[in-house]
C-alpha cells in the first residue's frame, strides 16, 4: 500500500513539473559571432561649459557615460583632469552600460574628462570632453547693464567684469544688507564709464541704501558733464535732510533744461535698509522706496546724455559737488543699473518676501 502511495506522489509531481514548463522554449545558445566593432563611448554629462552662482567657487559635478560593444565589454576607465577617477569590469549587461556618478567639489576653472573602453578582444575607444567651470554673473534682467554687489570685498562690476577708478578711501565693510557693503568716507567715491550703460532716452537705476544723515546732504549716484553747474546734462539722485529724515531726491537733465523730482523720505533713526529705486523713460522720471512709488513728475522731453562720460557712484563728484552734495558716508548694497525704465512689476520683484 505505501509503495503504490510513493507512485501516486511521484506520477503527481511529474505532471506537475511538465505542465510548469508546458509552453516555454528550451534555452538555445546562439554564437555571439566574431568581435568586428571598436566600442562606443559618449559622454553625456557635462556637454558644455557649466556657470554656477558667482557667489559660488566649487560644486559637485554629475557625470553620466554611455558604452556599448557589439559583443562584450571589459572595462571602462574614467579619468579626470588626467588622473583615473573610476573603474568599471563588472556589468550586468556586458553589451550596454550606462552609469551616472558625481565628482564632488569640482573648483572653478578648466577641466577634462576621459572615458576609455575596452572590449574583449582588446578593441579601445576614448571620448573626452574639455568644459570650463565658471561663477560669471548672469543678469536677472534682459536690460541689467551694470551689478556691483561689492562680493569678496571688491568693487568688480560683474558684468563687464571691470573696476571702477576709486577716489580717496572708501571701504567694503562685513555686514551690510547682503553681506558685503560699499561704505562711504570723506572725499571718496568711485567712478565708471557711462558706455553701454543706459539707452539714448531711458534708464533705471536701484539699490540697497542704509542712510547716514552726516553730512546732512550729499550726492549718491550722479552722472554729469564738465561744464560746472551745468544741470541741462545726465542725472543727479541725492539726498537732503536732518538726523530725522533724508528725502531722496533727482534732478534730470533735458538738453535745455532741467527736472527735479522731490521724491521721498527715509526715516534715519529707524536705522533700516531702503530699497532705492530711480526710473527714467522718454517722459518721466520716478523714484520708488521699498516698491512703493513716491513722486512721478513728467519730463517736457527725454534725458540728454551729451558730454556725459562717466558715472560717480557715492557723492556729487567732479559735476555736482556744489550745494554741499559731497560724498555720501551712507552705505550703498547691490547697486544695479538698466538701459530701461522699470515697471512698478520689476521693482517689485525686486522686494524681499515677506516672512
Amino acid at each position: 500500500m505505501k509503495n503504490i502511495n510513493k507512485y501516486i506522489i511521484a506520477t503527481t509531481a511529474l505532471l506537475m513539473l511538465v505542465s510548469c514548463y508546458d509552453g516555454i522554449d528550451s534555452i538555445t545558445e546562439v554564437d555571439p559571432g566574431p568581435d568586428l566593432e571598436d566600442p562606443t563611448v559618449e559622454i553625456m554629462s557635462p556637454n558644455g561649459d557649466i556657470i554656477i552662482p558667482f557667489t559660488d567657487t566649487e560644486t559637485d559635478l554629475d557625470i553620466e557615460i554611455f558604452v556599448q560593444d557589439d559583443i562584450e565589454i571589459q572595462t571602462i576607465t574614467v579619468a579626470f583632469n588626467g588622473d583615473t577617477f573610476r573603474t568599471f569590469d563588472s556589468f550586468l549587461d556586458y553589451r550596454i552600460f550606462m552609469e551616472s556618478f558625481a565628482y564632488e567639489n569640482l573648483q572653478l576653472g578648466t577641466h577634462t574628462i576621459l572615458v576609455t573602453a575596452v572590449d574583449t578582444s582588446g578593441k579601445t575607444t576614448s571620448e573626452s570632453i574639455t568644459f570650463d567651470l565658471d561663477n560669471t554673473y548672469t543678469p536677472v534682467f534682459e536690460s541689467e547693464t551694470f551689478y556691483m554687489p561689492f562680493f569678496e570685498g571688491l568693487y568688480t562690476e560683474l558684468i563687464s567684469e571691470s573696476d571702477p577708478s576709486v577716489v580717496g578711501t572708501p571701504e567694503i565693510v562685513t555686514g551690510g544688507y547682503s553681506g558685503r557693503t560699499y561704505q562711504g568716507a570723506t572725499d571718496s567715491y568711485l567712478t565708471f564709464p557711462i558706455d553701454g550703460l543706459f539707452s539714448e532716452d531711458a534708464f533705471s537705476a536701484t539699490f540697497w541704501y542704509k542712510v547716514n544723515s552726516a553730512p546732512d546732504r550729499a550726492g549718491i549716484l550722479v552722472v554729469g558733464n564738465d561744464v560746472p553747474e551745468n544741470r541741462n546734462q545726465g542725472f543727479r539722485l541725492f539726498r537732503e535732510g536732518n538726523a530725522t529724515e533724508q528725502r531722496i531726491k533727482a534732478n534730470i537733465g533735458m538738453g535745455d533744461g532741467e527736472s527735479w523730482n522731490d521724491g521721498g523720505v527715509i526715516d534715519v533713526a529707524a536705522g533700516d535698509w531702503v530699497h532705492v529705486a530711480l526710473t527714467v523713460s522718454a517722459t518721466e522720471s520716478k523714484i520708488y522706496l521699498n516698491g512703493v512709488e513716491q513722486t512721478s513728475v513728467t519730463l517736457d522731453s527725454s534725458i540728454d546724455w551729451t558730454g556725459c562720460t562717466d558715472l560717480t557712484i557715492g557723492a556729487g563728484g567732479e559735476t555736482f559737488s556744489y550745494w554741499g552734495h559731497t560724498s555720501d558716508l551712507s552705505q550703498i548694497d547691490e547697486l544695479k543699473l538698466f538701459n530701461t525704465a522699470l515697471s512698478q512689476a520689476d521693482i517689485d520683484a525686486m522686494q524681499p518676501e515677506d516672512e
